[in-house]
């Protein structure tokens, strides 16, 4: 199952920057009474942070503000976000050499060459552009292969990845942000908390010698010198090696076997603290570009910088797809907080589908209710809400425009619950429902809390 964090505040914690294409759309058809509150503001990121505090306390202006960022005419031209993907690999498959940079360089010639100049089509080369920018273009048709692949291949880490880089949690991702050496320091001392409660008598030394490596200089700043990294991931790795000999000892797990050492909990930190304890591991900019390689969100940006500088064939339809793309993931965020939900663009495609949307809220109790909505190319609409409850109860309730496609899902009710008790989830109710489901969301007082997906 995608593991879910919740959060007390507000949504995704979003930062969203001063040119959120989909609020600057919105703010262009908002009506002078609706701006009342935000009158003392003088450029957009005021305005942003305007509606931002007064959407804590004022849920009727929230309200108002979806129903004008979903009926604003700019962004209801956009179409759906299935059709920009498709249009962008569209392009970029023409664009995008098929064969290896080293055999597109051999084959090349002065006549190719010039026939690039008069073709439009013709597949980018290497040598005209930045390595950087073929790299980027290289992942967003990754990412776009990946998208469109069959149904049929998904995982839940796959699932979870998908919505985890699908751009909108881009900036949540930023404010989350903490360095490695930070995380390192929890680890450590979590290390020790465990270390205090084992039986075995040398295992007090070990405590020792972690606590005091805590209260070292070691961990009182941000370590940028190759040499005091060096020296702190030697002194950890001391106190690995010295906690391994003991996991390791069959002397000691028979006289003590239930000790915390030879607990799945201590096996797992140690071997986080492991993987993390190198010194190119605790640079921040390598955690940074680690966290934001794969965001979409990111690649988008970074290539549509990169394109503004360079000069390839369909630049400008590249840009277009792009910066349609990119508002239309900023439109989910900007929906995303007003909502105070996770609302996103499903992050697969399949032959039948023609768009769909996820809507993710968290409730009282440990409640979790997820909303998909779904064009469908043969059935039309389909709606559907899961409601889960105490970790692995579930209730779902249907809406279908089609009567074709609701009996056809009826008589397929056994094979969805046995699916469903096999992967450990204890189906209470599935209904078919005549009412929208957005009314649910509105009825139901429980609901007030959203929340991201996490690592």
């Amino acid at each position: 199952m995608i593991q879910l964090k919740s959060q007390s505040n507000k949504t995704l914690n979003l930062i969203l920057s001063n040119t959120n294409k989909a609020l600057r759309e919105v703010l262009k058809d908002i009506a002078p009474k609706d701006l009342a509150t935000l009158k003392q503001s003088k450029d957009l990121g005021s305005v942003l942070d305007s509606l931002l505090k007064n959407s804590e306390t004022n849920k009727t202006q929230n309200q108002e503000l979806i129903q004008l960022l979903k009926n604003n005419p700019t962004l209801k031209q956009l179409g759906n976000v299935t059709t920009t993907l498709k249009d962008l690999q569209t392009t970029l498959q023409k664009l995008l050499p098929q064969q290896t940079k080293n055999e597109v360089a051999k084959q090349e010639s002065l006549e190719s060459k010039q026939m690039q100049k008069e073709t439009i089509s013709t597949p980018i080369q290497t040598q005209e552009v930045k390595k950087s920018l073929l790299q980027n273009l290289e992942k967003i048709q990754k990412v776009l292969t990946e998208t469109f692949e069959n149904i049929k291949t998904i995982t839940d880490k796959t699932v979870k990845n998908k919505i985890e880089n699908s751009g909108v949690f881009f900036e949540s991702k930023l404010k989350n942000f903490t360095t490695p050496q930070k995380d390192l320091k929890t680890l450590i001392q979590e290390f020790s908390t465990l270390l205090q409660n084992s039986k075995l008598p040398s295992a007090k030394s070990i405590v020792s010698e972690t606590n005091g490596l805590l209260t070292s200089k070691l961990f009182k700043t941000e370590l940028q010198d190759p040499k005091q990294l060096t020296a702190l991931t030697q002194k950890i790795e001391t106190l690995l090696a010295k906690s391994s000999k003991h996991m390791e000892s069959n002397f000691d797990k028979v006289q003590h076997p239930k000790d915390i050492l030879f607990s799945k909990e201590f096996k797992e930190l140690h071997t986080k603290i492991s993987l993390l304890n190198k010194p190119e591991k605790l640079l921040e900019s390598t955690k940074l570009k680690e966290l934001i390689s794969d965001d979409f969100k990111h690649i988008v940006k970074e290539t549509t910088k990169e394109l503004q500088n360079t000069n390839i064939p369909q630049k400008d339809t590249l840009i277009k797809h792009l910066d349609k793309l990119n508002l239309q993931i900023d439109y989910y965020q900007l929906l995303s907080h007003l909502s105070n939900a996770s609302c996103l663009y499903l992050p697969y495609s399949f032959d039948a589908l023609e768009d769909g949307s996820i809507t993710i809220k968290s409730a009282k109790n440990g409640k979790f209710f997820c909303d998909i909505e779904l064009t469908l190319k043969e059935y039309g609409n389909l709606k559907l809400r899961l409601g889960m409850f105490e970790k692995n109860q579930l209730n779902i309730n249907i809406e279908c425009e089609s009567q074709e496609l609701e009996n056809i899902l009826k008589e397929n009710l056994q094979e969805l619950r046995e699916n469903l008790y096999n992967a450990g989830i204890q189906p209470q109710s599935i209904r078919f429902i005549q009412s929208d489901i957005q009314q649910h969301y509105q009825q139901d007082k429980e609901i007030e809390l959203g929340f991201e997906v996490k690592a």
